[in-house]
């Protein structure tokens, strides 16, 4: 078989890539990615090699699979390794799943079309459908958002589960791609709560285009020990606050830093049976509503919030930073 060099591949992936919507009825799920990966694994037998992943699938990366690589798994037997240790996972995505994403550019146009009338004049992102080493079933940076099928199929047992995954994916990655960028260089003196808001902003916008809560198992769970909850957060705050004044980055922090910070993030399907995973979501989704409910311009506020505010504003001005405030709503 002749193989175009991997320059020209990557340049020809690259320059087809298409343009973030500037309406959404046209917005489409590029999946050109994913088919890639789909056919060098039928091809395969289900078992690529660390080669041809390299030069089959990652090489000729679009802007979405090359910041799943150099966010999520970085090398090709990094991604080989995964593939190897749970092959079921990847034939399933490409079966199941994968047909039915290429399906949904009606329900991303919808989206897409609440988020224009919350957010007018944004140009709205790329999204991409790539297959990764089952780290993270959604990313985004500007531009561009990148759904992580073979992650996001495995937590989705039926046809409608997956839809009602990708819809929040549509909406909450979104978002991710219009504020400014979070890393662990800039999550800055109150590193917990920064987080925090990171995602509970993005689940508050979420949660009014699609009209619904997206966890509703722990919204309900959550709801139920918000006084606990609260406590128990702001307590973690400061643990990380300490750690982050000493100069502590995510590698170097202390074992109490590291748990303090895992009880809200980094933890899914991984928390002991008296806790649920991911509650900074949560949290911050709290902190985040109370902020737009008392803004006399709830749009305003919404949109401040999106573009970037200081966390410690956001949450005094919550009404939240007060524990027994907290509990009492």
């Amino acid at each position: 078989m002749i193989r175009m060099s991997v320059l020209t591949t990557a340049v020809l992936a690259l320059a087809a890539q298409p343009l973030a919507a500037r309406d959404p009825l046209e917005a489409v799920v590029d999946t050109r990615d994913a088919d890639r990966f789909a056919a060098l694994f039928i091809a395969s037998d289900g078992q690529p090699t660390e080669e041809e992943l390299e030069e089959e699938y990652l090489s000729a990366a679009g802007d979405g699979l090359a910041l799943m690589r150099a966010t999520r798994f970085v090398t090709a037997a990094a991604l080989s390794a995964a593939i190897a240790q749970k092959p079921a996972i990847y034939s399933d995505a490409i079966e199941r799943c994968l047909p039915l994403i290429k399906g949904a550019d009606r329900d991303l146009q919808a989206i897409y079309l609440a988020l224009s009338g919350l957010f007018p004049g944004r140009s709205l992102p790329r999204v991409e459908v790539v297959i990764g080493a089952g780290t993270v079933a959604g990313i985004a940076s500007q531009g561009v958002q990148v759904i992580g099928l073979e992650t996001l199929c495995v937590g989705s047992r039926t046809d409608g589960e997956l839809r009602e995954a990708l819809r929040y994916f549509f909406a909450h990655e979104t978002i991710h791609s219009f504020q400014p960028p979070l890393d662990a260089s800039t999550l800055g003196a109150d590193p917990l709560l920064s987080l925090a808001l990171h995602e509970g902003i993005a689940d508050m916008v979420a949660t009014i285009i699609l009209g619904r809560v997206p966890d509703t198992e722990r919204h309900a769970w959550a709801s139920a020990r918000r006084e606990v909850l609260m406590t128990r957060f702001h307590r973690d705050r400061q643990i990380l606050k300490d750690s982050a004044s000493r100069g502590e980055t995510l590698a170097t922090m202390s074992l109490e830093a590291r748990d303090a910070l895992r009880r809200w993030h980094f933890n899914h399907g991984n928390v002991p049976e008296d806790w649920h995973s991911d509650l900074g979501y949560w949290i911050g989704r709290q902190i985040a509503s109370a902020y737009v409910d008392q803004a006399a311009d709830r749009r305003e506020a919404i949109y401040n919030l999106v573009r970037g505010m200081e966390p410690i504003q956001v949450l005094e001005a919550s009404g939240l930073s007060d524990v027994r405030s907290a509990g009492a709503m």
